[in-house]
This record gives structure tokens, sequence and C-alpha cells, in this order.
């Protein structure tokens, strides 16, 4: 989606965030702020605030925090065109018409075309369920404990054995047939004509995040190949990039930070009716990166219980899906059946508290590796060992934490019955060589944000006069390697440039959410010293926050000299240790003149 050039701007500068945030959460006036039970995690005590004035949001539980277009991307999961579009309709203001080349008119025309027809194709099954020729498929559904309620909200339907059925019933609505076939709900025969895709199947329909009707999913309920059918690709379904489900759980995803992934619909449908409301499934295909990236899209620390199929395929898919997983930060965890049901068939056997307890007993992924790899390889024999050490030690490199490597190490070599050495010197050699291809930078760890950082920013927020003369002695020394240097340096950048200090001015200078978080906690809180304090006042704070930054940052110079001391005094380097000492008094020195 294109905007015109400005477009964003003026949504901003028009739209009420008030506004636009009730219809999300509950909000509640508290002096100049809205407060609310934030939308993207569970808790008892409201700790959501609105600032109206400034535009801007920020919980105080959470984190999570920004403008505007910011609350829309986060609880819509959706991109920030789409996000500027959203604010527009909620607020009313007309989303003008761009001029596009023609392909780019022709690819959203077939895009409201196809979308237009599977929300017929979706009345019509769901009417033709509750029909005669939908008895069958009615009564499987009741068999595998579907209840009315359930199966109104996934719209669930069936397909009548017909050849022609559900094609005369969209031509009739007005559907051409060149718009038919554009969207996947009929197939063309080689010697011509055509017939409908879907045929005596019960019908599942695969929405979006935002509740379109984008595909089909058809299980066949009389005799017949394949089992599970679903919509070809068209111009709005990709089955790589979407999960079924996703429109009804990803507000529980959100609130309670992880999700669950199974492989089929009832697995996910079941569950979901019990009140087990973070889960998606699969579509029946290979999980894709982009399928992980969309799921990621809803947690800020992303966490996945993979719950496949307990057969062999579905244990093949587990493997499979960790590397994917893991490469965009996930952590992942694995949920093995202790008995041989599925998902939906465990919950209707056992019910959603027993479902429940294994969820909390998930094992962590590399377990599961281990299990795995032990009962593929003869362990009884060198050369199963070794196969099952190869199939093991990539997934020990990628751990982080190296005392729970290091454990993991000695239980793979109890259980392998060899010496732990061997197997934490091939963690070592194959963790050397991805380091050596590592960014340095990523590795540097962030620090907590100081009240000599805080304060300091909040009144060069405040005040245009101190933040000038605080402007004029800081350098980037003085806020390198600090948790709010992106905001330091987006301060610095607009008063430079005589810019407003406002979060919108700001936060497009600053890259990382974490940091544009940081952002919005300053800005959002009321200061201490707002509206009191004269300008002596403020810029002895400010003078006395500048100077905690400085005398941080020579005390960790000074620790850094030490190890470097110790270091040199352990290799006999006395050349070495007296240059060290000299740089030793000079920081000390400096320290003293901070203080003076």
């Amino acid at each position: 989606m294109r905007l015109p050039q400005g477009f964003a701007d003026d949504v901003r500068n028009q739209a009420d965030i008030i506004r636009v945030v009730s219809d999300y959460v509950s909000l509640k006036k508290r002096g100049a702020n809205y407060i609310a039970r934030c939308p993207f995690h569970s808790e008892k005590t409201p700790s959501f605030n609105v600032h109206p004035a400034k535009g801007i949001y920020k919980c105080f539980g959470c984190g999570a925090g920004g403008a505007v277009f910011d609350f829309i991307m986060q609880i819509e999961g959706c991109s920030f065109p789409e996000a500027v579009k959203i604010v527009a309709e909620k607020s009313g203001i007309p989303v003008p018409a761009i001029q596009e080349n023609e392909d780019y008119k022709r690819a959203a025309r077939e895009r409201d075309i196809v979308l237009r027809l599977n929300e017929w194709a979706a009345e019509f099954f769901t009417t033709s369920l509750l029909g005669a020729a939908g008895k069958r498929a009615l009564e499987y559904l009741i068999s595998r404990g579907v209840t009315d309620q359930t199966r109104n909200l996934m719209r669930l339907g069936y397909a009548p054995d017909s050849w022609d059925a559900l094609g005369n019933y969209l031509r009739e609505r007005g559907a051409s047939q060149s718009e038919i076939e554009l969207s996947g709900l009929v197939s063309v025969k080689e010697q011509g004509g055509h017939y409908d895709r879907f045929r005596g199947r019960l019908m599942f329909p695969i929405a979006d995040s935002q509740n379109r009707v984008i595909a089909f999913g058809g299980r066949i309920i009389n005799d017949g190949e394949p089992k599970y059918l679903n919509s070809p690709e068209t111009p709005v379904y990709s089955k790589g990039r979407n999960l079924y489900g996703l429109a009804h759980s990803k507000n529980a995803i959100r609130q309670l930070g992880f999700a669950i992934l199974v492989e089929g619909y009832l697995d996910c449908i079941i569950p979901f009716q019990e009140g087990i409301q973070n889960i998606v499934a699969s579509l029946g295909t290979a999980l894709t990166d982009g399928q992980v990236r969309l799921l990621r899209r809803y947690m800020e620390k992303p966490r996945v219980v993979v719950n496949f199929d307990p057969d062999s395929a579905g244990q093949a898919a587990t493997m499979r899906s960790i590397d994917l997983f893991l490469a965009e930060g996930f952590r992942v965890d694995v949920l093995a059946m202790p008995t041989k049901e599925d998902p939906d068939e465990f919950v209707r056997s056992k019910g959603a508290d027993a479902f429940r307890r294994i969820l909390n007993a998930a094992q962590p992924y590399i377990d599961f590796v281990v299990q795995t790899a032990v009962a593929r390889n003869d362990i009884s024999k060198p050369a199963g060992k070794v196969g099952a050490i190869n199939e093991i030690l990539p997934h020990l490199t990628r751990m982080r934490d190296r005392v729970e490597r290091a454990g993991y190490a000695d239980q793979i070599a109890d259980r392998l019955r060899i010496d732990s050495r061997v197997i934490r010197e091939e963690i070592k050699r194959a963790a050397t060589n991805r380091l050596s291809s590592l960014d340095q930078k990523k590795l540097r760890a962030a620090q907590d944000m100081t009240q000599a950082e805080r304060q300091l920013i909040e009144i060069m927020l405040l005040n245009e006069e101190v933040r000038g003369s605080i402007l004029a002695n800081i350098g980037e020394e003085d806020y390198a390697d600090l948790a709010t240097e992106a905001v330091f340096s987006a301060i610095i950048e607009a008063a430079a440039a005589g810019s407003e200090l406002t979060y919108a001015s700001l936060s497009e200078k600053i890259e990382g959410e974490a940091e544009r978080t940081l952002l919005s906690g300053l800005m959002i809180g009321d200061l201490a010293w707002a509206g009191g304090d004269d300008f002596e006042t403020l810029l002895k704070k400010a003078t006395e926050a500048l100077v905690s930054l400085r005398r941080r940052r020579l005390e960790r110079k000074l620790d850094s000299i030490q190890i470097e001391i110790g270091q040199a005094e352990h290799n006999s380097n006395t050349e070495r240790v007296l240059q060290l000492f000299q740089e030793k008094q000079e920081i000390k020195r400096r320290m003293l003149k901070l203080t003076a």
C-alpha cells in the first residue's frame, strides 16, 4: 500500500489517540492522562497510560509505548502504511486516491475481487452445512466436540458433493468466469470448462490477521483423496505467510507472551474452544520463515511451544521448525504428548486442565533434540555416538547461557558414556568459528538507564534554555555506550536542526524499538520539577546529572585499566604496567576535578 506524501503527518496531527485506543481498551481519566489495563499483557491493576496532549501511550507493566501508529501496528500486527490507513478511517479522515501505475492498480483490483468472492463462498459453505447436504459433515463436527458457538465463530461450512454448485452460486451473485478462476475456487478442465475445486468437504475458512477470508481448507467427508485440500496461491493467499486461527488468537498470544503451534485445524479449534486461546496451526504445510515472522509480530519476547502430532512426520516437522524459530529470536519449547493422541483428541479425552498441565511441563527444545538424536542413533557403538553428537552439537553452540550449555554437555556426556571434555572442546571449537563471523557490536550488552540519564534527558526535554547550556558542554563520549545513547543523539540532532522536541520528531531518528519505547516512557512521565523550578535550579540538577555520567564513565575506564594491569603483571610486562599506572593516575586526577 502506498500513501500520498505527507499524508501520515496529517493523520498523526489530526488523530485523537484517545478515540483510537478506546476502540480496544476501556480508558478511565486520571488527571491529565487516561489509564486502562494493558492490552499487550495480562494484568489486574491498570498500568497502561495514554497522554492525549503528547499523543503517546506507555505501559509501565510490560514497557510497551509509542505514538498512535505504534499502537495500531502493535495491536493489529500490521505495517506502518496499514496503520496509517486504520487510524485515518477511525478518525474520519478520507484516504486520498493517488496515481498508481497500471500494474499496481490491477493487483489491487484482483485482491479486492478474490476477497469478495471468498466472502461469498464462506456464506455459501456455512449455509450448505446447515442444509440437508451438510448433515453428515455437521454430525462429524458434533462427534469431534465442536459447539455451535465455535462453529459460527470459525465460520465452518460444507462444500456440497457437486461439480458446479459453488460456481453457479458465484455467477448468480454477479461474478464473471474469469473472476471465479482468479479466486482459485474452481479448477480448469484440460478439455475445457470448469468444476468446483472443493466437493464433499468440511470447509475451514482461512482468515488473515484482520479476519478477512483469504483461502479455504477442506477435509473429505466421504471416501476419497486427498484427505485435506487447500486453496491454491492467489493474489491474497500464500500458504507460507499465514497461520490458521491467528485472527482469533492474536490477543491471547500478545497477553500471555507465547504461542502454541499445532498442525491441524481441529488441533487448533478444540483447545481454543476450551479456553486455550493462544494457539495457531501451520496450515498442514512445512513451516516457513514467513509464518515465523508473522507470529513474532505479536510478542515482545517471543516464545513458542511446538506441539506437532506425535507421529514420525510430526516429529520431523518439529525438528525443522526449531531452527526457523531460533533464527528469529524465539525461545522454543517442545510439547511431547504423553499419549499418542493429537492435541484435539487429548483435550477432548483428558480435558483442558490436563492439557494446561502438560503445557506447563513443555521441555526446552534442546532436551527434545537430545532425545531425538539418541533415539535415532545406536549409541552403544562409537559410530552411533558420533552421529548423535553431530546432530546435537549445532544446537548446543547456539545456547547463549554458558552455565546451561555446560550443564547440558555434562548430561549428554553421561548419556553417551563419554568424557564431557570431548563435548566441551567440540562446543568451544564450533563457537569460536561462529563468533569470528559475528558483528562484535551486537555482542555489547545494553546497560540499564540510570537516574542521572533519566534526569538529564527529562530536563533537556523540558527547558529549552537549560538544553542550550547542556548542549554547549556535552560530548558524544558522555553518552556513548549508554542505554539512552540513541535518545541523546536524537535530542541533540533535533535541537541542532531547530526542530520541536516531540515524540514524532525524535522517534523517527531512533531505529531500535526498545529505544523508542524508552523515549515514550521518558516523555509520558510527569516531571517532579515541572513548572516549579527556575532556570538556575534546573541547570544545577542537569549539571549534577552530567557530572554523574562522566564519573560513571571514568569509573568504568578505571575498572578496565585495573584488569589490564593484572594481565600485564601476569605476563611480566613491566613497561606496560608503568604505562597503565600513569593512565590510572590521570583518570583519578580527572575524577577529583569533577568533584571540585
